[in-house]
């Protein structure tokens, strides 16, 4: 396929959308400074650092772009024939921050052909190549937006991301970014109303004063635990910090709420932590404020601090009780 004819190629470029809207002067500019390359199956196209001067285009075969993320692969698209790949680190002149892979027996074009550098493409056909660069942009532009729904969608690649994120390691919740950063897009696809729970040990500095931090880290942990056995399935459980925890209760009122965190104080109070405590008999105490958007609050930052507020206010009057605004 190396000795394709410039007529070839711009039949092969017609059925790429990346350059099916190019007229015929534009697509003779691109096949006359492309160049066909075999790359057999497991062939690395490129690296993760290396320069971003090409734009590929697969004619026959599929590639995989994968990133490395903390000593893991993490797949972040495949590309098949008719698609191309490359276009926004080319323009941004950027290095490749992925690399990419042959999965089975490929050809593509690639422009500009290697020896060949874009900006050179763009002195010698100013005109024609501007017109390019414009339309390359519009298309981008058009993938950004379809990346932002990809995201919406949750992709697997996504959710990795956001487990490093919005997870707290010690728990395996949501940590207080997942409150300040995704619950505020995600409150809209909860219902008509939605409740916050905030709730905090009256005890908790005692008991890690008398049998240690690491103790005190596992009684977290079963606390975590415990809520999590409690809760609905499509609540959402959140260590907001410390020895803090936050309840998201889509679709739920002040009265469901308020059923909920009794229920929670309950269980939480009648956990077994003797083995944590050297067979002593204790009883973690809570306090819990309670708020429902949008009743009491319509914004999710004034939802929690309001939150946060009665917390406080239930523990300044003695604490293992439940506060709501009315």
């Amino acid at each position: 396929m190396e000795t394709l004819s410039i007529e070839d190629k711009i039949k092969l470029l017609r059925k790429v959308n990346l350059f099916s809207t190019l007229d015929t002067e534009e697509l003779a500019v691109v096949a006359q400074n492309s160049q066909m390359i075999h790359f057999p199956k497991g062939t690395l196209i490129f690296e993760e650092g290396e320069p971003s001067d090409e734009i590929y285009i697969v004619i026959r075969g599929d590639v995989l772009i994968t990133r490395s993320l903390e000593n893991n692969d993490i797949d972040l698209a495949q590309y098949i024939a008719g698609e191309s790949f490359g276009e926004l680190d080319l323009i941004c002149n950027t290095p490749r921050d992925a690399r990419a892979i042959a999965m089975r027996e490929t050809d593509m074009l690639i422009f500009p052909q290697r020896g060949l550098t874009f900006s050179a493409v763009l002195q010698h056909y100013p005109l024609v190549s501007a017109r390019i660069l414009y339309k390359l942009i519009v298309i981008i532009a058009g993938r950004v937006r379809q990346t932002h729904r990809l995201i919406k969608e949750r992709t697997p690649w996504i959710q990795e991301l956001k487990k490093k994120v919005f997870v707290d390691k010690l728990t395996g919740l949501y940590n207080r970014n997942f409150l300040y950063e995704d619950f505020k897009t995600l409150l809209p696809e909860y219902g008509i109303q939605t409740s916050v729970l905030l709730l905090k040990p009256d005890n908790f500095k005692e008991l890690n004063d008398r049998f240690g931090h690491e103790q005190g880290d596992k009684a977290l942990l079963l606390m975590a635990v415990f809520i999590q056995s409690i809760i609905r399935e499509e609540d959402i459980a959140v260590r907001y910090g410390g020895d803090e925890f936050a309840i998201i209760l889509p679709n739920t009122g002040r009265n469901e709420a308020l059923s909920m965190a009794h229920e929670l104080g309950r269980a939480i109070y009648t956990m077994d932590i003797s083995r944590l405590t050297d067979g002593e008999k204790f009883n973690i105490r809570i306090s819990v404020g309670v708020a429902t958007y949008p009743v009491h609050a319509t914004e999710t930052e004034s939802l929690i601090q309001l939150c946060y507020e009665k917390m406080n206010a239930a523990r300044s009057r003695g604490g293992n009780r439940i506060i709501t605004p009315r």
